[in-house]
């Protein structure tokens, strides 16, 4: 079996000759059989993109929910144990886990694509953080401004999570006593073709001319880390309000 396809133009010529028709068969056969094999192929490939879809948002449901569960044992276990040291320990890993926990359901959230708008990311984050952290007893503001952009996934998941980690350090440490005004602000900002991640805080900074850590903490270790991952460098200093920790990317000159 054959397809044709037929063309018909009328032809118009000058005077008041008889009206002709030009006419064109074409066999259009293969070309046929090529776009519905192609539309067939197609359509298979958008339902095996929509099972990917659905296979991983299943399982990032798991692994948010598997992480809670771990965060709740660990909370559990906290409060069983009499020494106050493997206590602290013990509410640092919670608070860790529950921060994987809440960067992975606030990316879920974001988007389904690659790139990440960085700004709402990073507001629905620390709204999250200011619910669990800020209370009566560590009363403070915590504020995001962030440049219209967008990063990988992967990105943000390294950018979520030293936020997470730089915005419960500075609520924990850097308001000892209740402080009015108390202030912990996320900033996220191009420079030139790279950019800048900072959480800076209004609290009691570190005392002058004191001298750094020989070995950092766990969670200087963390946001050292992911900064490597970024392609990024870390810097703390004293603004004379308070504490700033930047993290710049490193552009390739």
């Amino acid at each position: 079996r054959r397809e044709l396809l037929l063309h018909a133009r009328k032809m118009v010529e000058a005077g008041s000759g008889p009206v002709r028709i030009l006419l064109g068969f074409e066999d259009v056969t293969e070309r046929r059989a090529t776009e519905r094999e192609k539309e067939r192929l197609q359509l298979h490939a958008d339902k095996l993109v929509l099972q990917k879809e659905l296979l991983l948002e299943e399982m990032q449901h798991r692994v948010i929910n598997s992480l809670q569960i771990i965060a709740s044992i660990l909370m559990l276990k906290a409060r069983a144990v009499s020494s106050d040291e493997t206590r602290q320990h013990l509410e640092e890993a919670h608070q860790r886990v529950m921060s994987i926990a809440a960067v992975q359901k606030h990316l879920h959230t974001a988007t389904r694509g690659d790139l990440i708008e960085i700004a709402p990311y990073l507001s629905e984050l620390c709204r999250s953080l200011g619910e669990s952290m800020i209370g009566e007893s560590r009363p403070a503001r915590l504020t995001v401004l962030a440049d219209n952009a967008t990063v990988t996934s992967a990105d943000a998941v390294s950018m979520g999570l030293i936020v997470t980690e730089l915005v419960i350090n500075s609520l924990k440490y850097a308001f000892p006593g209740h402080k009015d005004g108390a202030t912990v602000a996320v900033r996220y900002e191009a420079v030139g073709t790279g950019w800048e991640l900072s959480v800076a805080d209004n609290g009691i900074g570190r005392a002058e001319g004191a001298a750094p850590p020989v070995k950092g903490g766990l969670g200087t270790s963390l946001v050292t880390a992911l900064a490597h991952q970024l392609n990024a460098k870390v810097k703390r200093e004293n603004t004379g309000r308070g504490l700033r920790v930047a993290i710049t990317s490193l552009v390739a000159a």
